[in-house]
């Protein structure tokens, strides 16, 4: 199987923001600094989990963690968009020190980029085996 670089890069960027996150999250957490609810923090540490799970898995070709990411990839550019365009709104727990907006716009880029990259048949091909 010949590995794309991309899929590397992708995976890779999901597995620094997912170790990244469940770290400073924990480190928050040991050292009793985390100002955020109690189910937030569940939320984070889970998300950031599946995040650098998935980003393992590509790295390893699964099928599954290929279908998983552009799933939720696809719920991500979605709930952006709705946030952007002000039809849903967060309550704020979620929110740090990087603009809300900036985040979110950040957020679609990148997993429409994402999107793009892993539904081109030659980068399908490689999770078909």
């Amino acid at each position: 199987m010949i590995k794309k670089r991309g899929i590397t890069v992708f995976a890779l960027i999901e597995i620094i923001i997912g170790v990244a996150t469940l770290s400073a999250v924990s480190a928050n957490l040991l050292l009793g600094n985390s100002a955020k609810p109690p189910e937030v923090t569940v939320f984070v540490l889970t998300t950031a989990a599946i995040s650098a799970a998935l980003g393992f898995g590509i790295l390893g070709g699964n099928l599954t963690s290929y279908r998983l990411l552009l799933f939720f990839s696809k719920i991500i550019v979605l709930s952006k968009i709705l946030i952007l365009t002000h039809v849903i709104s967060l309550n704020g727990a979620l929110e740090t020190t990087i603009p809300s907006s900036a985040k979110n716009l950040i957020s679609v880029v990148y997993h429409g980029l994402l999107i793009f990259y892993f539904t081109r048949r030659p980068i399908r091909e490689v999770f078909r085996r």
